[in-house]
């Protein structure tokens, strides 16, 4: 996402998504390669621009790709953070750029066939336990990459951003109601607000092994899924 406070003039999440790579080769312990469509420019700390941005992107990819990563900087952070879930409510506190406050009951009013919050549908755990081992494998940890699990987004435009993207696919699977098992394949991932090289490359290293991590666990489980279904035939 774009710069959104005067003290952090760079957004560090859309320098790292820079880093990428169009496809992450195959190794000895990641047999699988994976193609990276990232989205070519930063995303304005803006809920009008998300809030017309993130369907238009899913209509045009969300039949295309199996995942979606969403990357944002967390000020407050030292830490990598991997966010379950997303929240409709609560972006009444702090404005965006355009000096935009959303009303309490702007969630209810966009998303009140949807509830309050959000998970991820991919196994969490599993990608978590995934990334922290990609992370050691690939640092060797001379790096000192902190990689956590988090409950809350920021209920700002990080949180608005992945709430939008898990309504749009819980939506699309019209069982958006238990908000629990429907197929959102959906994740962020929360930068602290630094930008020098050396943070770059520690976001750059966590970037790449939390893709890979959700690749794999995403690739056993549809597999698990393809099984079971044969099996009922």
């Amino acid at each position: 996402m774009q710069p959104f406070q005067d003290k952090f003039p760079v957004n560090p999440s859309f320098e790292i998504a820079k880093l990428l790579p169009e496809v992450l080769l195959p190794t000895a312990t990641h047999p699988r390669a994976i193609r990276i469509i990232a989205y070519p420019h930063a995303v304005r700390v803006a809920y009008q621009e998300v809030r017309e941005l993130v369907p238009a992107l899913l209509d045009t990819y969300g039949g295309v790709v199996d995942l979606i990563l969403h990357i944002g900087m967390a000020s407050g952070r030292s830490f990598y953070a991997a966010e379950r879930l997303g929240h409709r409510d609560g972006y009444d506190k702090n404005a965006d750029l355009d000096g935009v406050k959303l009303d309490p009951a702007d969630g209810k009013k966009y998303f009140g066939d949807c509830p309050e919050a959000l998970m991820t549908s991919l196994d969490f755990e599993e990608i978590m336990q995934g990334w922290v081992r990609n992370i050691h494998e690939a640092s060797g940890s001379p790096l000192s990459i902190d990689a956590r699990a988090s409950n809350d987004a920021g209920h700002y435009l990080c949180d608005f951003i992945y709430y939008n993207s898990l309504a749009w696919y819980a939506r699309r699977n019209k069982r958006s109601v238990d908000g629990m098992v429907d197929d959102r394949p959906v994740m962020f991932f929360h930068v602290p607000a630094e930008s020098d090289p050396d943070t770059l490359e520690r976001g750059r290293v966590a970037l790449i092994a939390l893709i890979r991590s959700m690749a794999e666990s995403y690739a056993v489980s549809k597999s698990y899924q393809q099984h079971f279904d044969g099996m009922g035939h």
